[in-house]
């Protein structure tokens, strides 16, 4: 079943949760190693994580509505155990 599209500031509240907490984690780990961090640098990482996020929530969304089939796996792929012998 399909859902309704999200607008952009629902996509954007739903990822900004993950952005901050995850930029956190990686400036603290980063902070306990010695490393200096400013608040600029925090907030244009998580604009940027935001960002990437938000972007590959459209393209994912955009991709499954999308009514092009899969591509097929190269010859010789796929699941073996029906794979035709060859030729014995």
């Amino acid at each position: 079943m399909n859902r309704p599209p999200q607008s952009l500031l629902a996509r954007i509240r739903a990822h900004l949760g993950f952005s901050v907490v995850a930029i956190l984690a990686i400036f603290i780990v980063l902070r306990l190693l010695g490393v200096r961090s400013t608040v600029s640098g925090f907030v244009l990482s998580v604009a940027v994580t935001l960002a990437l996020n938000v972007g590959l929530s459209y393209y994912n969304d955009r991709r499954a509505r999308s009514g092009s089939p899969r591509r097929d796996p190269a010859p010789g792929g796929g699941d073996i155990r029906w794979r035709e012998d060859d030729g014995r």
